[in-house]
């Protein structure tokens, strides 16, 4: 079974990955860039929160240019990794996914994007899965915005949450 290590290394970066999209896609994702660099694109606090980041970690996401949730999921994370160099991106295809997390996950299927948070060890200390917990909370009602880009930032908290709590167990 390949490692976790092994697969973040054969994964690519961002800007390589939006390169595999078609027009309609790469715009997609250069509207969500232009909303994450607005100025008042991401909260005071989760600011904080991105400079508090004491560990290294890796986000391993399974995802295609095809998927919406892709778009503006794995876009949020890049701009997370952009501005927190202590975090690291690589995006695998789903079906690389398929053959290397499938079952070490104990997934019956690969939902994208997938992204499994490792630590320094890569060992995984959680994941992401498709939409942030804000919009699966808001429910239908928060469709419209999250597809509009409005909940970046949530991505970016959540991605945070499971941080913080690894950072917390780590210390004494």
């Amino acid at each position: 079974m390949t490692s976790y290590q092994a697969l973040f290394a054969i994964g690519e970066g961002f800007d390589a990955f939006v390169s595999h999209g078609m027009p309609a896609e790469i715009a997609a994702v250069q509207r969500a860039q232009e909303q994450l660099d607005g100025e008042n694109a991401l909260s005071a606090e989760t600011r904080q929160r991105l400079e508090a980041v004491e560990g290294r970690y890796y986000l391993l996401a399974a995802g295609e240019m095809w998927c919406p949730d892709c778009q503006l999921n794995l876009t949020a994370m890049d701009h997370l990794q952009r501005l927190q160099p202590r975090v690291a991106l690589a995006i695998v295809s789903k079906g690389r996914a398929e053959h290397g997390l499938k079952e070490r996950l104990n997934l019956e299927r690969i939902p994208i994007p997938l992204v499994v948070v490792l630590d320094e060890g890569f060992e995984p200390i959680g994941r992401f899965v498709e939409q942030p917990q804000a919009v699966i909370d808001g429910g239908e009602a928060s469709k419209a915005d999250y597809r509009a880009g409005r909940y970046l930032d949530s991505t970016m908290e959540d991605l945070l949450t499971i941080i913080e709590g690894h950072e917390k167990r780590k210390r004494p």
